[in-house]
């Protein structure tokens, strides 16, 4: 867990752009958690859809064309609601929407998805599909998820700031 710990401070010397941070912390979550894609989504407090601003995976580039509704499909559940989630087999999940997945023709069985929330407000997700070596993520996949997308909120809050002061 140090390791992680340190990795996660390096996101507040090195980011410059929500964008890199956001990519910097889904290669965190992809490497410490084991999972075959991910997504960070991100919508400014007054937008209704979430926007995918980092990617990685099979087909991934694919996914920044679409939006997500906020309250559509597990994400969208995730950040209407913002709770975290870990869904062993999204088939049987009414929550799941297939229409992305579908669209560029990668088969999602789990996911596991945390909110990005700061100042009581949640702006987006951190989404990672289909673990690897397993069927589930589990209890400690969704503990490590939380921290880093809670120090994905707090380096977006870093940027903006330092945005802010130039």
């Amino acid at each position: 867990m140090t390791s992680l710990f340190t990795e996660v401070f390096e996101v507040y010397n090195r980011a410059s752009s929500r964008e890199e941070a956001a990519n910097f912390m889904l290669d965190l979550a992809i490497k410490k958690i084991g999972a075959e894609a991910g997504s960070v989504l991100y919508a400014d407090l007054s937008e209704t859809e979430l926007s995918f601003i980092a990617t990685r995976g099979p087909r991934s580039e694919e996914l920044k064309k679409f939006k997500v509704p906020i309250g559509k499909g597990i994400v969208g559940f995730c950040v209407d609601i913002g709770v975290s989630l870990a869904i062993s087999d999204v088939s049987k999940d009414k929550r799941w929407f297939d229409k992305i997945s579908k669209s560029i023709g990668f088969p999602t069985k789990s996911i596991l998805c945390a909110p990005i929330q700061y100042e009581g407000q949640t702006i987006g997700a951190i989404e990672l599909i289909n673990k690897k070596g397993s069927d589930s993520f589990t209890v400690d996949d969704l503990n490590i998820l939380n921290y880093i997308a809670h120090e994905t909120a707090e380096a977006f809050i870093r940027i903006e700031g330092k945005k802010q002061k130039q």
